[in-house]
């Protein structure tokens, strides 16, 4: 019998946005998750993600302009994310 994919899913997270820009750059699009005031980067674990990874510690080598929009990309999301949480939690900075 077949296991559920969901069920047997495993995660990598991590607070570096460098990290996560080369990952993301890469095709691994990682959900962003608050704990507690901080961002954290999760992805779904693969065997292809933990290549990418020991690539990115062995010094890969990137386009400069692409790994850094993608960094820029991810730090805009936090960014939307945190003034969403504002809004929501009434804490909307009056002028």
């Amino acid at each position: 019998m077949g296991k559920n994919n969901e069920q047997s899913a495993k995660f990598y997270t991590t607070l570096d946005a460098y990290q996560a820009g080369f990952l993301a750059l890469n095709g691994f699009i990682p959900k962003l998750v608050d704990q507690t005031g901080k961002v954290v980067f999760v992805f779904i674990q693969s065997d292809a993600m933990l290549q990418k990874l020991l690539d990115y510690n062995a010094g890969a080598v990137v386009e400069a302009s692409k790994f850094a929009f993608a960094i820029k990309t991810l730090k805009s999301q936090i960014h939307s994310m945190r003034k969403n949480k504002e809004n929501f939690n009434g804490l909307e900075k009056i002028e």
